[in-house]
Order: structure tokens, then C-alpha cells, then sequence
């Protein structure tokens, strides 16, 4: 087991202290094995393909380059030229999610009950979609705050420039409003070039902006916060930002990474720092007696 490694730790590690545990969603609280990723990704291409009128044979390639340089497929299609609604966007990707995969986890609830410590999700994800995921998985009520894609982009979705509601876009009004010659030809992009990649709008992950914007909003010091998160990117950036992290799924660590742990489930016999002195002591005396008869 990753956690049993834990048991080396010196004396200084056990007395760490953090003041918050900043969670990803997708494919950190729930496993990747769900399947929910892969119904994603392909609702991802058939956005791409039925409302935005790519070309089917280009769109699985196109939306690796756009998650490679921009994050998300979404950042990157808006960055390049699409313009869209997000929340029609987010509707359509994530609201045909096949949710009943998803089955309620009461030891992670009661994982995360027991921790005397702040716990905030950061998700590119949508508000609908984060509150549906925490639903099915019974954590609802487990979390202090939501750093959603709403939270990092307030304007972009609900108002347009001039401040008023954005009206209810029908399905047929949503395919890009500029020409073909206006969308930047991101396949055709080469680093070496010396050609700049066009900004993106949109605030995510893995760039520092999200980071900073989440730091502010919460309230939280890097320095003291614990990161979980399936993603290597991530990772990566929050290590450069002063988190503690940790990478979720994976049974060796990565550059960036100060931890791996290859099930959420096993938060508290891999951190036992993050509990009350009474409840760490029972957590270290039962993970030292498996780490023996293992």
C-alpha cells in the first residue's frame, strides 16, 4: 500500500500542520474507473462537431492540441475563435452525463467528517455539474466552499459585456458567429515558429491565474493547504504556487508531486497530521499493524 511508505516519515513531518485541504472533482473524489472521463470527452467532440460545425475527422485531434495548450478543450476552442454560451456549452457536455455511475461513498463521507480541518473543491468544472457529483457521491455537505468555473469566470457565463442577463440561446443559434478565416488553425501551429498562441478567456486549471484567483476567494495560504488532484498539470502548478500536493490515482509520484496515493480512501493513514491528536494516534497504531502484517 502507497501509505505504508508514510511510516518513514520523520517526527517533523508528523508535526506539519495544515489549516486547508484544496480537493479536485472529476477523477479525484471518484475514480477514474467510474467512466464519467470518457462519456465527457466524447460529448466534448460531439459539441464540437454538431454546434460548432468542425469537421469530424479533425475534432479528436484538435481537442488534444486545445488540452495540451490551453487546459480545457473549452479554453481552448474560445481562445481560437469560437464564441458560444457557456452555460449552453456546460449543458450539453456535462448535463447528458451518464450521473448513475456515480454511487453514494460513505467512507469517503466519513473520511472527510471526521477531518477538524477547512475542505474546498477546485474544479474547472460547472456549478450544476460540481453540485450533481458531490450529490451522487453523498458529499454534498462535506465541503466549506466550491471554486467552480463560474467562480473563476463570474461574467463570463450569466452577463454579457454590458452587464445585462444574457438571454436563453437556442440550440441552433449557438454555432461560432465568426468566419472560418477568423479561427486561429491551432493544428497547424508549430512552438518553434515564433508565432504566439492566442489568449484565452477563460480562467482553469493548470495556469497559475486559477490558482491565485482560488488563493484570494478562499482565503487560503498555499504554504499551509494540502492538494489532491488526478492531474499531472495540476500538479505541477500547484507545486510552483507553494502547495503541499498530492497526485491521486497513482502509485509513484511525478515531478511536482510530494505525495501519491493510489485511492483517496486512504487520506488518513497517509496523512495522519491532518486529524486531532486522540484520532491520529488510533489512525497510527492501525496503519503500523497492517504495514507489519502486510
Amino acid at each position: 500500500m502507497e501509505y505504508e511508505l508514510d511510516h518513514h516519515r520523520n517526527h517533523h513531518d508528523f508535526k506539519a500542520k495544515y489549516d486547508c485541504v484544496l480537493f479536485d472533482l472529476d477523477d479525484t473524489l471518484y475514480p477514474f474507473s467510474s467512466g464519467i472521463a470518457g462519456h465527457c470527452s466524447k460529448n466534448i467532440q460531439d459539441y464540437m462537431i454538431q454546434q460548432l460545425g468542425i469537421e469530424e475527422s479533425k475534432v479528436p485531434d484538435m481537442c488534444y492540441v486545445l488540452y495540451k495548450y490551453y487546459g480545457t478543450t473549452m479554453a481552448g476552442l474560445r481562445a481560437i475563435g469560437f464564441k458560444f454560451d457557456y452555460d449552453h456549452y456546460h449543458r450539453l457536455v456535462h448535463g447528458r452525463l451518464p450521473y448513475d455511475f456515480l454511487k453514494p461513498d460513505p467512507v469517503l463521507r466519513n473520511i472527510l467528517l471526521s477531518l477538524p480541518i477547512r475542505k474546498v473543491i477546485l474544479t474547472n468544472s460547472d456549478e450544476r455539474h460540481a453540485a450533481e457529483v458531490l450529490k451522487r457521491l453523498g458529499l454534498e455537505d462535506c465541503f466549506e466552499s466550491i471554486i467552480c468555473f463560474e467562480t473563476l469566470n463570474p461574467t463570463k457565463n450569466s452577463e454579457s459585456e454590458d452587464g445585462e442577463k444574457a438571454p436563453d440561446v437556442e440550440d441552433s443559434d449557438l454555432h461560432s458567429s465568426i468566419s472560418d478565416t477568423e479561427i486561429f488553425n491551432i493544428m497547424e501551429y508549430q512552438p518553434s515558429s515564433g508565432l504566439a498562441l492566442p489568449p484565452t478567456p477563460v480562467i482553469c486549471k493548470p495556469f497559475e491565474a486559477a490558482f491565485e484567483q482560488t488563493f484570494k476567494i478562499a482565503g487560503i495560504d498555499p504554504k499551509r493547504t494540502l492538494f489532491f488532484d488526478d492531474s499531472v498539470r495540476n500538479i505541477s502548478t500547484g507545486k510552483n504556487m507553494g502547495l503541499h500536493t498530492v497526485l491521486v490515482g497513482k502509485s509513484e509520484r511525478t515531478a511536482g508531486a510530494d505525495y501519491a496515493l493510489e485511492s483517496i480512501h486512504n487520506i488518513k493513514e497517509a496523512f495522519p497530521e491532518l486529524l486531532d491528536d486522540e484520532e491520529r494516534s488510533e489512525t497510527v497504531s492501525y496503519s503500523q499493524k497492517i504495514a507489519v502484517e502486510a
